[in-house]
């Protein structure tokens, strides 16, 4: 898109961190908070989230009138990712996620492009806090396991617990197995499950992440019932 006078004035003082004048300008613009400033479809509130500016995107979203909080959720970037998945990313912004979630609940489950809800970018970027709250704000649905499913993994059959292993989130791993445990035997569109994930990352096998792969790879054990691996046994022998 090529942005109008204003709106470059208003995309300069995003870039050059004047946030007062950027709050300024909003309200100046016709679509506010939710114009359209870059070639990518990103709108002022994408940009804020982005730049980890939690006060901002507060501010940004009280701008929009009530009658318009139904567009968030279709208000997407040209990778379809919406507000919430930009916010997703970082845990210094679940006050923003908090205030988003009263404004349009349908946020927690709009997919992107991938098929991936705003809870994979709280797991990519190993965003515990924010998986937390996402996570609490989906368990309000009282969804069963199969149709948390839908959430839970994209397009692909990627889950957030293949996300969490290759990013190498490894307690925040754990936490998912503990909250969704029947995610450990799904597979992606490789046919792979997390632990295989696991075991195919070599760097998982470094000193001082032992622990958390060894807690995790009982876990997977334990839920169905096979005997823990020969490493296992005898590395907890030598403790």
């Amino acid at each position: 898109m090529r942005p109008n006078k204003s709106t470059a004035i208003l995309l300069i003082s995003m870039m050059d961190k004047d946030y007062k004048e950027v709050r300024r300008l909003c309200g100046e613009v016709p679509e506010g908070p939710l114009q359209r400033v870059s070639i990518y479809e990103d709108t002022f509130l994408h940009m804020a989230a982005q730049s980890k500016r939690e006060d901002l995107v507060l501010d940004l979203l009280k701008m929009i009138p009530a009658d318009r909080n139904h567009e968030l959720s279709n208000i997407k970037k040209i990778d379809g990712n919406t507000i919430l998945h930009e916010v997703a990313t970082s845990s210094t912004m679940t006050d923003a996620a908090k205030e988003l979630f009263l404004k349009d609940r349908t946020l927690t489950i709009v997919p992107n492009d991938l098929g991936e809800k705003p809870i994979f970018c709280a797991v990519r970027y190993g965003q515990f806090q924010m998986f937390q709250i996402l996570a609490n704000e989906i368990k309000r649905d009282k969804l069963s396991p199969e149709e948390s499913k839908a959430h839970l993994q994209r397009n692909d059959g990627t889950t957030i617990l293949h996300i969490s292993i290759a990013a190498e989130s490894f307690g925040l791993a754990l936490f998912i197995v503990k909250i969704y445990p029947y995610l450990i035997e799904q597979r992606d569109q490789s046919s792979l499950t997390a632990l295989q994930y696991l075991a195919c990352n070599p760097t998982a096998f470094r000193r001082g992440r032992i622990q958390k792969r060894r807690r995790f790879i009982e876990l997977y054990y334990k839920k169905f019932g096979f005997l823990r691996p020969k490493f296992l046994r005898s590395a907890n022998a030598s403790h």
